[in-house]
């Protein structure tokens, strides 16, 4: 899923003005996408690396100049922004608003934005942007005139450095994205020596702490350590890189689709970070579960799993292709709406894994118990995902839908510290009432010396009287969770039963 969505992602940074230009057509109302200060300044930028300076001009507030010239002049002074802009080392794209009424925080006057200082003479003269409404109710964001005003004087002399100077002639005059295509095989370098410089970093931290680790016997937590230190790294190679940019100075759309490069780079390393801490965190709760729970875990865990990575590439996704100034409210809408549907079509579904889910949570039965589900006697072979099997005596196996299994009234007979016994014995009319009590004193002083059995106080009891017989109830637990064990005992019993009713002289009916 992540190769797919890398792939994605970089054919849109590669091809941004296509996909850019469609993606503000359809969401905003301006067809020349001028609602935010980033959006403004992108498109103005890719218009003039099209060459195609008259659409550029219509970002420029040209209302301060006669009207006569504005259709000469407009396209000259959009070109010389250009200019401008890419002599900026410092100024970047993606540090501009995205917010239709600006940043409030930059400026006292909500209608302007500033975008960079330019220096000339020793005098610090602003690029702004300023919110205007060309057409009733429709505000854009637009170069100031001021700043169109103050253009020419800004404009700089372009002269070749020391360094091109003595570079090969094609390395100087072939560009991409109004860069040469030394300063992009610089940068490349550049990126090269930051990630084999922090690697080596990251080796040796990592040899260092691992010894650490083993020495003092904590060796499993440096793997959660490790998987936070690697974004970290990242980052700080990002950031050392931007600085270092700087001094190479490509130009400012190239500094834009780089930023969002690096911002890619960054966000989905530590979207890696927290997909590995979610893999050490369910490894670690699967190792804690019951063995007999490890069959139900492993499926709950995997699709966690998935769910989980899922979920954290979505949340990257979206602040990713956010950041690179796509609408997502629409996408989001759009994948709410395709998610009630599926949970609507999938409702059967979805309430079966939910039924396992509280089976597993609240464990009133495991694999391998035996007992009484819903009057189905049985043992519990599997509870899956979907449904949970039971062997029943006949050894036939009976599946459950979990959202059922689930509701049942659930008698686990494994979870039984001592069993019953509680036969009841159908004794004649006929026999003489001595005869009975002596029987009775007999069972009962059978049971009270017997150390397997836990008598009360009154464990037997005439329970009812018929034409032809007294009803004897004994009550009584054997001390055992075994059921094998407890047949054992109840068969001793009955023969000691017998023996009694035979010396007592009593008959059963």
């Amino acid at each position: 899923m992540s190769r797919y969505f890398f792939a994605v992602c970089f054919t849109l940074l590669l091809f941004p003005g296509r996909s850019y230009s469609a993606a503000a057509t359809k969401t905003a109302s301006d067809p020349l996408d001028r609602t935010n200060p980033r959006s403004t300044v992108t498109a103005f930028l890719e218009a003039c690396h099209g060459n195609d300076f008259i659409r550029a001009s219509q970002y420029l507030d040209l209302r301060e100049l006669p009207e006569a010239s504005r259709a000469q002049q407009g396209p000259r002074l959009a070109r010389q922004l250009q200019a401008i802009l890419n002599s900026a080392s410092q100024f970047n794209v993606l540090q501009l608003s995205q917010n239709s009424e600006g940043n409030l925080a930059d400026d006292t006057n909500p209608t302007l934005e500033h975008v960079v200082s330019i220096s000339r003479n020793g005098e610090s003269f602003p690029i702004e942007l300023e919110r205007v409404e060309l057409t009733p109710g429709l505000p854009i964001w637009l170069f100031s005139s001021a700043t169109v005003s103050e253009i020419p004087a800004l404009t700089p002399v372009s002269t070749q450095s020391a360094l091109e100077a003595r570079l090969p002639r094609f390395l100087v005059r072939i560009n991409y994205m109004e860069t040469p295509i030394w300063k992009w095989i610089a940068l490349l370098a550049l990126a090269g020596v930051v990630l084999i410089v922090f690697r080596i970093m990251a080796a040796v931290l990592s040899y260092l702490a691992k010894n650490f680790a083993s020495r003092f016997g904590i060796s499993p937590r440096w793997l959660w350590i490790e998987a936070v230190l690697q974004p970290w790294f990242i980052l700080l190679s990002a950031i050392i890189f931007r600085i270092a940019e700087q001094f190479i100075d490509p130009s400012a759309l190239s500094r834009l689709y780089i930023g969002r490069a690096i911002l890619l780079v960054v966000v989905f390393s530590f979207a890696w970070c927290f997909i590995i801490l979610v893999d050490l965190f369910l490894t670690r709760l699967d190792s804690l579960l019951d063995p007999r729970q490890r069959a139900v875990s492993h499926s709950l865990i995997y699709i966690g799993r998935r769910a989980a990575k899922f979920s954290i590439f979505a949340l990257a996704a979206i602040i990713v292709l956010d950041n690179w100034g796509y609408n997502m409210s629409t996408m989001i809408a759009g994948l709410g709406v395709g998610g009630i549907a599926i949970a609507l079509a999938a409702q059967g579904t979805i309430a079966n894994v939910f039924g396992g889910v509280s089976v597993i949570g609240d464990h009133p039965v495991m694999v391998g118990d035996y007992g009484n589900f819903g009057g189905i006697l049985g043992t519990v072979e599997d509870i899956g995902m979907r449904s949970t099997r039971v062997r029943t005596l006949n050894r036939t196996v009976m599946s459950i839908p979990n959202s059922a299994f689930a509701g049942m009234n659930l008698e686990n007979y494994e979870l039984r510290d001592k069993i019953l016994f509680n036969p009841t014995l159908q004794l004649k009319r006929g026999v003489a009432k001595e005869k009975i009590r002596h029987c009775m004193g007999a069972i009962e002083q059978l049971l009270k010396n017997d150390t397997r059995m836990e008598v009360g106080t009154s464990p037997l009891r005439l329970t009812s009287l018929t034409a032809a017989s007294f009803g004897l109830e004994i009550f009584a637990y054997a001390r055992t969770s075994d059921i094998n064990e407890f047949y054992k005992i109840e068969a001793d019993l009955f023969l000691e039963i017998d023996d009694a009713l035979t010396s007592a002289g009593v008959e059963l009916a």
